[in-house]
């Protein structure tokens, strides 16, 4: 049984879930989703190391300008 578009968005991760569950013990599947599987968790892993970066350019970057405004105000100190 396959759902309208509208209805499987409205469904929570829990009941999507549940229903792949209900559905995987009467299906087989090829190599594909497997390899799509190692794929997820290859991009998984990615998006971790890929928001840390961020996270650290963000730092550096406040860094940069506190010390650009300090290296401006001893300039016109002078």
């Amino acid at each position: 049984m396959s759902r309208k578009l509208k209805e499987l968005r409205e469904l929570t991760d829990e009941q999507i879930v549940e229903m792949y569950d209900e559905v995987s013990s009467h299906t087989s599947v090829g190599l594909d989703y497997y390899a799509e599987e190692l794929n997820r968790r290859s991009n998984e892993k990615t998006n971790k190391i890929i928001e840390k970066c961020t996270i650290w350019i963000t730092i550096m970057t406040a860094v940069i300008l506190i010390a650009t405004i300090a290296n401006v105000i001893i300039a016109l100190g002078n």
